[in-house]
């Protein structure tokens, strides 16, 4: 049984990478550390720590790290995204160091942007033989940790890097932004004004998280039989407007959203229409439109339960 470890659970992809994981018959690894992202060099310190730990633990087994972590966003600058580099690279470096790791039954996985990476292209669909195309500092500097951690396949671990669509989803109390479909929810829920910043005719590929976590598990254990680098778009090939996801949102809520347009300098970073399609065989979800249905009900009932705690657990 592999040794697997998740490297961000405390975020939405990780958190429900770690519960699909749960769920699996995994001897998971947790180091109980809360890494220290805004200071690299306790950070490093931290990891290298975990690092020796988990290859104790994988007694030189088979094992498998699902990187889902980072502080960046798409409106990060070159230099506030070098620390999170710095910080991969490091990790890197000590899994190819340590002597008690049987690097070639390992498998690496580096869930990285989908949106950033194809930002500049126009194709329909997008897919894996897609040339990258990313007009900012994240979409580069996902290539770039992409590249560091395919470093691990020359001696032998297989690496799978993860391409994925808008990501959406709730989680309690985590104090980073969690993108444009949980605000809208929010904000419907508490009667204020929701700013967009994007024409209402953008389309992109909207993915659960909890779906993106089945299909990232899912394509894992396929692609890892054989050693190599390996790219793999993780998407539900349908995408929607950000009117769709509007009167979607207000039949579901039964509420009058109060909805404010605004151009916006950083809304010139998005394609109109985005589509992705995986070249790489079938995934576990279905890729209707239903599901973006289902999974925009979903968001508003956490989103409802979290709000009624607050109100009942006041910190």
């Amino acid at each position: 049984m592999a040794l697997v470890w998740v490297i961000g659970k405390g975020g939405l992809l990780g958190s429900a990478l770690y519960q699909e994981l749960s769920q699996h018959p995994h001897n998971l690894f947790d180091p109980q550390t809360r890494f220290s992202w805004d200071d690299k060099e306790l950070a490093c310190a931290q990891f290298k720590k975990a690092v020796s730990a988990f290859a104790s633990q994988a007694q030189h087994g088979e094992w498998k790290i699902y990187w889902a972590a980072g502080i960046g966003t798409m409106h990060s600058t070159a230099e506030e995204l070098q620390d999170e580099t710095d910080i991969l690279q490091a990790v890197v470096t000590d899994l190819l160091k340590n002597e008690r790791l049987t690097l070639h039954a390992g498998t690496f996985v580096f869930a990285s942007s989908a949106g950033a990476i194809y930002a500049g292209k126009h194709d329909d669909p997008i897919n894996e033989s897609t040339q990258p195309s990313p007009i900012n500092a994240y979409g580069h500097t996902k290539l770039a940790q992409e590249s560091i951690v395919n470093v691990l396949n020359q001696m032998g671990t297989t690496v799978i890097s993860c391409r994925i669509t808008t990501l959406y989803g709730f989680k309690q109390k985590n104090g980073k932004q969690q993108g444009l479909l949980a605000e809208m929810v929010r904000r419907a829920l508490s009667n204020e004004v929701i700013h967009i910043y994007v024409p209402l005719e953008t389309m992109r590929d909207y993915t659960s998280a909890k779906v993106a976590a089945q299909e990232i598990i899912y394509s894992v254990s396929h692609l890892e039989k054989t050693s190599g680098i390996y790219i793999k778009i993780i998407a539900s090939g349908i995408s929607t407007s950000i009117a769709q996801i509007i009167s979607i949102l207000r039949r579901i809520s039964k509420r009058n959203l109060r909805i404010v347009t605004q151009a916006d300098v950083k809304s010139a970073q998005y394609q109109r229409v985005v589509q992705f399609k995986s070249e790489l065989g079938p995934t576990t979800s279905s890729g209707s439109q239903t599901n973006l249905i289902e999974g925009i009900a979903g968001l508003l009932l956490l989103i409802q339960q979290d709000k009624v705690n607050v109100i009942n657990n006041p910190q």
